[in-house]
């Protein structure tokens, strides 16, 4: 039966305990096996000594972590333990080399080489145009219409004729004949059309302008310093 450990390696950030995890993981570990250890001191030295480590270990780590430092867990079974640690001290070390060449770089004055580019830019400026403001005038409007009355009014006249067949069997019918009288009123409604338009048109021209101007660069002389050799008497 293989037994799981677990390895615990430090790094300054979460970036390179991420690059250590993707070696990880192309080297055929699971990424449900590694995770980055995170809380407080207590809570991790806890954690840490379930693990197998002991409080002095734990406590260790847990204090890196406070101070900063990105602790990366990954548990594997003991045959792929060296390799598993191999593949993480190879991260540590590299991000300890990393250090030690910056100290190195940091521990001579240097001198910057400047150089100045001519930026050149666009600016829009409003010249002028043209407003077009719209407004309603009322003016007054007659229009001439006829209209019709209608008046009704019964005459009774005298008649002398004889009835056609057809009028003695109607006339002896009960009826009742209504005529209505009718009468016109003016009713006014208002239609609105477009009678013309007024066009507002943009005319574009370009124009070319060169931009006399001065840009500056630092020139670095490079010669070595020696001293004279001086015999005595």
């Amino acid at each position: 039966m293989t037994t799981d450990t677990m390895i615990v390696s430090t790094f300054d950030d979460k970036a390179i305990a991420g690059k250590a995890m993707k070696a990880l993981r192309d080297e055929g570990f699971r990424e449900g096996d590694m995770k980055i250890l995170q809380g407080g001191t207590d809570s991790l030295v806890s954690e840490l000594v379930k693990r197998g480590f002991d409080e002095d270990e734990a406590r260790g780590l847990a204090e890196a972590a406070e101070q900063g430092k990105t602790l990366l867990a990954a548990l594997v079974s003991e045959d792929k333990a060296d390799q598993a640690a191999s593949i993480m001290d190879r991260f540590e070390a590299a991000q300890d080399q990393g250090q030690d060449k910056a100290t190195e770089r940091g521990s001579a004055p240097s001198v910057p080489i400047v150089e100045e580019g001519l930026v050149v830019g666009k600016a829009k400026f409003a010249t002028g145009g043209v407003r077009v403001t719209s407004s309603v005038e009322e003016m007054p409007i007659e229009e001439t219409v006829t209209l019709r009355d209608e008046h009704v009014s019964a005459e009774q006249l005298p008649a002398d004729r004889e009835l056609t067949a057809e009028e003695v069997e109607a006339a002896f019918e009960e009826k009742t004949v209504e005529v209505i009288g009718t009468t016109e009123e003016v009713r006014i409604s208002k239609e609105a059309r477009v009678v013309g338009e007024v066009a507002l048109n943009r005319a574009v021209e370009e124009r070319e302008e060169t931009v006399p101007d001065t840009v500056r660069q630092t020139d670095v002389q490079i010669e070595e310093v020696g001293t004279k050799l001086r015999k005595g008497k």
